[in-house]
């Protein structure tokens, strides 16, 4: 079984990502507002239990205003068994002001094991 993390600021390659952490977790602070054309981020992973691996069907997916994003994905292997893994889509030039929606689905083995869906109005600074 599989644990949800969450992504830290830090790409793999040690660089600091782009902009802050758009959080779209169940229960967590996701912001009602945020700024138009602003760079963000959004991101989560998973870690395999003890003794346990993962496979590619272990993902985080996002949706904004209905397309799927393509993720950049980030697997770290032991042993040769994926032992974590980071899902990220940035956004360096933000989104244009108006209403947006994020939909979000955590997907463990290819089981739906929990999602969000979250609208969020982009304003003009």
């Amino acid at each position: 079984m599989a644990a949800f993390v969450l992504v830290p600021p830090a790409s793999g390659d040690g660089s600091t990502r782009t902009g802050g952490q758009l959080n779209l977790f169940p229960g967590s602070a996701t912001p009602t507002v945020f700024a138009a054309e602003e760079p963000f981020w959004i991101g989560y992973g998973f870690v395999a239990g003890p003794g346990d691996a993962m496979d590619e069907s272990t993902r985080f997916e996002l949706r904004v205003d209905g397309r799927a994003l393509a993720m950049q994905s980030d697997v770290r292997q032991e042993a040769g068994a994926a032992v974590h893994r980071l899902d990220v889509a940035e956004f360096p030039s933000g989104l244009s002001a108006g209403w947006h929606e994020f939909s979000g689905r955590w997907y463990e083995r290819g089981r739906l094991v929990l999602s969000n869906r979250v609208a969020i109005q982009f304003v003009e600074r």
